[in-house]
């Protein structure tokens, strides 16, 4: 198996109910050519695969009789309608660019789209923060409305900044969730408002972020919470009624698994259900789905494998499932829909293993072992976040690695999710609870399984790229060799130069770069690269928002001169998704790049 098996993979994602109570979603594939590019197409599953669209689409939701959906109009998005009666898709919109839309219960659509044409190159001006995010580039602050489409034309209903960024029907009006002034917004604090006849009344919130809205006929859903453990902190599922909010399940809610072979959106609820409110939870490495009572009674429903997505319709329950040897299927009452059925992928089952820490908490994690006895050179891959984690869900990566003869340990430490509030907390603790926690694990399956401790490498993006300069700095005779992607290297730019760099700082290192400047430069792997020794090799995307590539320009810079053996490996009009959404030929580049890393140094 070799990276091009990328190019034959197919995906689903965005499951909703659609016509007949019959899934709807997208399936995605990849059009070869120069470049290759991903095709997403409106799809039906009826007990058999029904292809609606052949073109673009993103989004989809239905309302009957049509199907709305997003669709790339030259350079910017419009919403589109097929009416499942028959006919093509036609275009509703005409607008500079829509970003978003909800559907009412009897036909309403409104839709958040930019008021005016954006001119690339053209200089920017900004009051507010953030004004950059990973994936859009910079943001068209101060220049977008809310409209509802009224007989075919754009009536405007809001016009304010900031703007909604999510919103629902309900018989009072219309629910948004939007910041109440600019500071609010830099601090990441949400607010819930009802817009009814034209007013704007205040709900609930302004303490942390609220998201997943849901109406029932039992009053409305959503999740948030106020950052009280800071970074860290889990979800709550929230239930407003009456003019109370009322928290019904906490926990790590949605789906944080770790994943390379998925594309597109994938809902985890709150969905109501009639019967209770149902969502996706993450526990113990596995996307588990809930039903929730009013009363905050949770059940645990069974599927196989992990839940990634669902959709309640009346003709059941449909799940998007996927494990650590199969990317994402479509199950429910009318069979299974099973994407990549027939092509060969051979992705082989990680053992499970867990490390005894002394202090009596257990580091859970796996190891995918290539064939033959050994030992075997291990590749220790850290996750990003932190507040993730690995679990039943696929990563074409580690398979890559385990078919070139490397085997892969791969963790949960301190700071992951689904392991409870107190685990998923490191409380500034960067580069010490879960160094210790990992270097723990590593040693533990170095005991345990056939591998090569003269043979070990150290991987991981995001927060592992972190982790990777800090350990590779901090023990410098550890690792045989390094790929260091998409990290953070120096907090002190990282705090101006990220999209969410002040708030996630503060966050995660309780430290701000005018209060406490020594604790920002004490956790910068920068500090100590003078003491890396391991061959290294440096991944970073130019578009990347989230950890900027001057992260990585740095850390190369910074080991060119110090004599450590290094490659650059830069990626142009890529974000931090590279490895999950970037170009297909990018993405396939990025892999062969760590497969010679390892021929070559390990």
């Amino acid at each position: 198996m070799e990276p091009e098996i990328l190019l034959k993979l197919r995906f689903l994602s965005d499951l909703t109910p659609g016509p007949e109570g019959f899934p709807l979603f997208l399936l995605t594939d990849i059009v070869e050519g120069d470049p290759p590019r991903y095709r997403s197409r409106l799809a039906l599953f009826d007990g058999t695969l029904r292809l609606l669209t052949q073109e673009e689409a993103k989004k989809p939701r239905y309302a009957h009789p049509y199907i709305y959906f997003l669709r790339r109009v030259g350079e910017v998005q419009e919403l589109f309608r097929l009416d499942v009666r028959g006919g093509e898709a036609e275009r509703v919109t005409e607008t500079p660019g829509v970003l978003d839309f909800a559907l009412g219960p009897t036909g309403e659509v409104v839709y958040l789209a930019l008021k005016e044409a954006l001119k690339p190159g053209s200089p920017r001006v900004y009051e507010g923060w953030p004004f950059k995010f990973d994936g859009r580039g910079l943001l068209p602050e101060g220049k977008v409305a809310l409209y509802a489409l009224r007989e075919g034309r754009q009536e405007l209903l809001l016009d304010r900044y900031p703007a909604p960024k999510e919103m629902v029907f309900a018989p009072e009006g219309l629910y948004l969730v939007m910041p109440e002034d600019i500071r609010a917004q830099a601090e990441g604090q949400d607010t819930l408002y009802l817009l009814r006849e034209g007013a704007l009344e205040k709900v609930y919130g302004g303490f942390g972020p609220i998201f997943a809205l849901e109406w029932s006929p039992e009053g409305l859903f959503f999740l948030g919470h106020a950052f009280e453990r800071g970074g860290g902190t889990e979800a709550r599922l929230y239930h407003l009624r009456g003019g109370e909010a009322r928290v019904i399940l906490e926990g790590s809610l949605q789906n944080s698994l770790n994943s390379d072979l998925r594309h597109g959106a994938h809902p985890q609820g709150p969905r109501w259900g009639g019967d209770g409110v149902y969502v996706v939870r993450t526990e113990e490495g596995r996307g588990r789905l809930y039903r929730v009572g009013l009363g905050g009674e949770a059940e645990a429903l069974s599927a196989g494998g992990s839940v990634l997505s669902f959709a309640l319709t009346e003709r059941g329950l449909f799940l998007l499932t996927e494990d650590f040897t199969r990317p994402a299927r479509l199950e429910g009452p009318l069979g299974t829909f099973d994407p990549n059925e027939g092509l060969s992928l051979p992705l082989a089952e990680p053992v499970y293993t867990e490390w005894k820490s002394p202090q009596g908490h257990r580091v859970p994690g796996w190891v995918l072992l290539p064939e033959g006895e050994g030992p075997h050179p291990v590749i220790l891959y850290i996750h990003g976040g932190p507040h993730t984690a690995f679990g039943q869900a696929p990563i074409l990566e580690f398979q890559l690695f385990r078919q070139a003869g490397y085997a892969v340990a791969f963790a949960n430490p301190r700071g992951s999710t689904g392991y409870g509030q107190d685990f998923a907390l490191l409380e500034g603790a960067w580069g010490e609870r879960d160094e210790e926690d990992l270097l723990g694990f590593l040693d533990h399956v170095l005991a345990h399984f056939p591998l090569d401790p003269a043979r070990v490498g150290v991987a991981g993006g995001s927060y592992g790229g972190y982790m990777v300069n800090w350990l590779t700095a901090r023990h410098p005779e550890r690792f045989r060799a390094a790929v260091t992607d998409r990290s953070i290297c120096n907090w002190l730019s990282f705090f101006g130069a990220s999209d969410i760099g002040p708030r996630f700082t503060f966050l995660e290192l309780l430290a701000k770069p005018w209060e406490r400047p020594e604790v920002l430069w004490e956790k910068s792997p920068l500090r100590l690269v003078h003491r890396v020794r391991t061959p290294t090799l440096v991944v970073h995307s130019e578009q990347d928002h989230r950890c900027p590539i001057d992260q990585g320009e740095t850390w190369y810079t910074a080991l060119l001169h110090l004599g450590v053996k290094t490659r650059f490996f830069r990626v142009p009009e890529e974000g931090h998704e590279l490895s999950r959404s970037g170009r297909p030929d990018r993405r396939m580049a990025r892999l062969k790049a760590y497969l010679d890393w390892w021929r070559e140094n390990l």
